[in-house]
């Protein structure tokens, strides 16, 4: 993978992607109605659009909405799924925080076989940490900085 493929991912804009609440529904499942009451409930927020009346959802809305339905599917209440939604949120954010703080490249030898670089390993910034994906079992491993 070529320097500006890597940048690519690191940079992808999933906070940019803005559907509209029908498409929210379709993708989810869930009732205009039902995601307008979740709305002024604050359990999800919509975007604000300039005509203000068509309300447009984050991709991250989406998947939010998915797993409260998801959750109720297995018998929580809405406001216990909802709250574990928030907490799955929080989960994720951080790892996605560590990963846009410790990312710095992907190599794909094939497709058995990826490396991704993790960075400088902070015990001895001489090395780099490398995961290694082979045959899909993680490994990881220490290289020279600069490899």
């Amino acid at each position: 993978m070529n320097h500006d493929e890597t940048e690519l991912i690191k940079k992808f804009p999933v906070e940019h992607l803005i559907l509209g609440i029908g498409d929210v529904a379709e993708a989810t499942g869930v009732s205009q109605s039902q995601l307008r009451y979740w709305e002024r409930k604050g359990y999800i927020q919509s975007q604000a659009v300039e005509d203000r009346k068509n309300r447009k959802f984050s991709y991250k809305t989406l998947l939010k909405v998915q797993q409260i339905k998801t959750l109720q599917d297995e018998g929580l209440t809405l406001v216990a799924a909802v709250k574990q939604a928030q907490q799955r949120d929080a989960l994720f954010d951080t790892l996605r925080s560590f990963v846009d703080a410790r990312f710095d490249h992907v190599s794909l030898a094939d497709d058995t076989h990826i490396q991704v670089n993790m960075g400088k390993f902070d015990p001895d910034p001489t090395q780099e940490l490398i995961a290694e994906r082979i045959d899909g079992d993680w490994r990881f491993k220490l290289i020279p900085a600069g490899n």
